[in-house]
């Protein structure tokens, strides 16, 4: 149960993060990358090899291919970057945001949303 109490609040505060940024929850995109943010916060190695590890244990759970998953990562991204919040944005992604017209990579993006996502299991 501990487990499972802790998938909900990794997926809740990383929803909110990524609502707050501007990702389109009607995308499916959001969908695939919040359960990347979820599979990259328990098993961290997956960072290290995102595309032969990450996207095909994404489309695995969603049934369809790894490239699609990374390609929708990628529309999604593109999209909150463009017509997201910009004040959260940099506050969220501050290494990464130089600035409006420089996007992050999936990888970078996944990896910031995981940071995110930590202190939900804290105190």
């Amino acid at each position: 149960m501990d487990d499972e109490c802790s998938r909900v609040s990794v997926f809740g505060r990383t929803t909110y993060h990524m609502v707050k940024c501007g990702f389109q929850a009607r995308q499916k995109g959001y969908r695939y990358l919040r359960e990347a943010v979820c599979i990259a916060f328990y098993e961290p190695e997956v960072l290290a090899s995102v595309t032969k590890r990450l996207y095909p244990e994404v489309a695995k759970r969603f049934d369809t291919t790894d490239k699609q998953v990374e390609r929708a990562i990628r529309n999604a991204i593109e999209t909150a970057w463009t017509n997201g919040n910009p004040e959260t944005l940099k506050e969220i992604f501050q290494g990464v945001y130089k600035d409006d017209t420089t996007r992050p990579t999936n990888t970078e993006v996944i990896e910031k949303l995981v940071e995110h996502a930590v202190p939900a299991l804290g105190p």
